[in-house]
């Protein structure tokens, strides 16, 4: 078995997800803020998005749902592996047949994003990457049903589909609220972080650097993700 993948306050196996660990969900579960008592999220794969909000709001009602099965028994294993009181639920579901009547304060997801690419022969792979199993109107439509009337939405995607997922957004009655663009090392937009809400307001916008032209991390995105990582990404820039 691999080494698990070792947090401040939990450690993730991840030996079964095609979809690893990187800066997307370490960037997204640390940005999302707020006092929330119940918590989506959809397509947990390893679970680090609901184990990040769990750590966040140790009182939160955290569901994770996640229709591979290999990967919702690993991100179970995650779980019950925590040492936190109130453990995220897993679910094996497809968010189209999570069959709840509950609304929830955030709904968070790093969802496949990939919409007119060619597909790998990798199954897996472009499962949690391409939108074949959660095309893009589904995901917001659900969402809207499933969001609290005070509530928040989150995701992570390529810059290049922000348009299209505030189009989207729109059409099922939620508004950008908070946007942060990631940049690249020649500082050219590369992720944007989304939140929306179904009050409409002009959207605060930011951007953070990850790493520089040496490839070392950003002192914005070490601040930003230090609650959470085990190593000290300060001093990996000085090695």
């Amino acid at each position: 078995m691999s080494q698990p993948f070792k947090f401040k306050q939990f450690s993730i196996q991840q030996a079964h997800n095609s979809h690893k660990i990187g800066t997307d969900s370490m960037l997204l579960g640390a940005w999302v803020n707020g006092n929330f008592k119940s918590i989506l999220d959809i397509g947990t794969g390893t679970g680090i998005l609901a184990l990040m909000l769990t750590q966040k709001n140790p009182s939160a009602q955290v569901v994770a749902i996640e229709p591979h099965f290999e990967s919702w028994q690993e991100a179970q294993s995650n779980f019950l592996a925590a040492p936190f009181n109130n453990k995220p639920l897993a679910i094996q579901t497809k968010l189209q047949d999570f069959n709840t009547t509950e609304q929830f304060d955030l709904i968070i997801t790093n969802p496949p994003y990939f919409q007119n690419a060619f597909l790998s022969e990798d199954v897996d792979r472009n499962r949690t990457r391409h939108t074949v199993e959660l095309p893009l109107e589904e995901l917001y439509e659900n969402v809207k049903n499933l969001l609290a009337d005070h509530g928040v939405f989150a995701c992570v995607i390529p810059f290049d589909e922000e348009k299209n997922h505030c189009i989207m957004a729109e059409k099922f009655g939620l508004y950008p609220t908070k946007i942060l663009r990631t940049l690249r090392e020649d500082e050219t937009p590369k992720r944007s972080l989304l939140q929306f809400s179904k009050i409409q307001q002009v959207p605060e916008i930011s951007t953070l650097l990850v790493k520089n032209a040496n490839n070392q991390y950003s002192t914005a995105y070490i601040e930003l993700t230090k609650d959470f990582y085990y190593k000290d990404l300060s001093q990996e820039n000085k090695s």
